[in-house]
C-alpha cells in the first residue's frame, strides 16, 4: 500500500499517487524520476488506470519500488460478483406418444332368456342363432346354399344338415350323440374321414372326440331343454 508523504500526485489520466519515505533531496529527485519513468510506461500500456507508486531508499541507497493497481480486479478473498446467466429453459422432453389403449371391446349382450315353453325343440334351435343364420330357415332353397356359404365364409358356424338340408335339429343331433359324435364340422370344414367306434383299416385320422377344431359344431341338445315337447319317437331311436 502506498504511504503518501511528498504530497506530489500525478496529473496523468492513471492518476498516480507517488510516495517516498526518504528524506533526502538528492534521493526525493532519483525517486521522482523514477516514478516519473514508470509513470510513463504504465500510461502507455494501461491507459485509463489508477496505479500508486510507492518509492522507498534503503540504507545502501538501493530503492524498492511498489506499485498498486487501485482499479485491478477484486482479490481472491473478496467475493465474487454473481454473474447473472439467462435463465435456462429445460428443453421440453420429447412427448412420448401418447399410449392410445384399445376401446375395449364390446362384450356381446348376453343372450337374453328365451321363454321356449311355447316353443318346438325346433324353433328353439333356431331362436339360438344369430339373426343372419336365422334367415336361412325361411330362404327358398335355389337361395340357401350360396347364402349358407358366403355366412361360413364370414365366420358364422354353419350346421349344413339342418340349416342348409333343413333337417330336424333334435333328432339330427340325437343320432349323432348315439353314434358318438362330440362335434361335427361347420360348413367349410374338413370332413370326418373316419366316424368313431369305426375300426381304422385304411390308415387315416382318426375321430378324436375330446378334441374338437376350432369352429367346429358341438353335438348336443341343450337347445331343447324348456321347449314345449319332445318328440316320443326320438326316445324309441334313442333307444334302438
Amino acid at each position: 500500500m502506498v504511504h503518501a508523504t511528498s504530497g506530489v500526485r500525478s496529473t496523468d489520466p492513471l492518476s498516480l499517487n507517488l510516495s517516498t519515505t526518504n528524506k533526502n533531496p538528492s534521493v526525493d529527485s532519483f525517486a521522482q524520476q523514477l516514478a516519473q519513468a514508470i509513470e510513463g510506461y504504465l500510461g502507455n500500456v494501461h491507459n485509463g488506470s489508477h496505479f500508486e507508486i510507492d518509492v522507498q531508499s534503503g540504507q545502501d541507497q538501493s530503492f524498492t519500488v511498489n506499485v498498486k493497481n487501485l482499479t485491478a480486479a477484486p482479490t481472491a478473498n473478496a467475493r465474487p460478483s454473481v454473474v447473472a446467466s439467462p435463465a435456462t429453459t429445460p428443453a421440453a422432453a420429447p412427448a412420448t406418444p401418447a399410449t392410445v389403449a384399445p376401446a375395449p371391446t364390446a362384450l356381446a349382450a348376453p343372450a337374453q332368456s328365451v321363454d321356449k315353453s311355447n316353443m318346438t325343440p325346433t324353433d328353439a334351435y333356431w331362436a339360438e342363432q344369430p339373426a343372419a343364420v336365422q334367415a336361412l330357415r325361411t330362404m327358398p332353397d335355389d337361395e340357401r346354399f350360396a347364402a349358407a356359404q358366403d355366412l361360413a365364409k364370414q365366420g358364422y358356424t354353419i350346421d349344413v344338415p339342418i340349416m342348409v338340408w333343413g333337417w330336424d335339429p333334435l333328432v339330427t343331433m340325437t343320432l349323432r350323440q348315439n353314434e358318438g359324435y362330440t362335434w361335427v364340422p361347420s360348413a367349410m370344414q374338413a370332413n370326418i374321414p373316419i366316424g368313431p367306434g369305426v375300426t381304422n383299416v385304411w390308415n387315416l385320422p382318426s375321430y378324436d372326440p375330446k378334441n374338437p377344431p376350432p369352429g367346429s359344431i358341438k353335438v348336443s341338445t341343450d337347445f331343447a331343454q324348456g321347449s314345449n315337447m319332445q318328440d316320443p319317437w326320438i326316445k324309441t331311436l334313442s333307444a334302438t
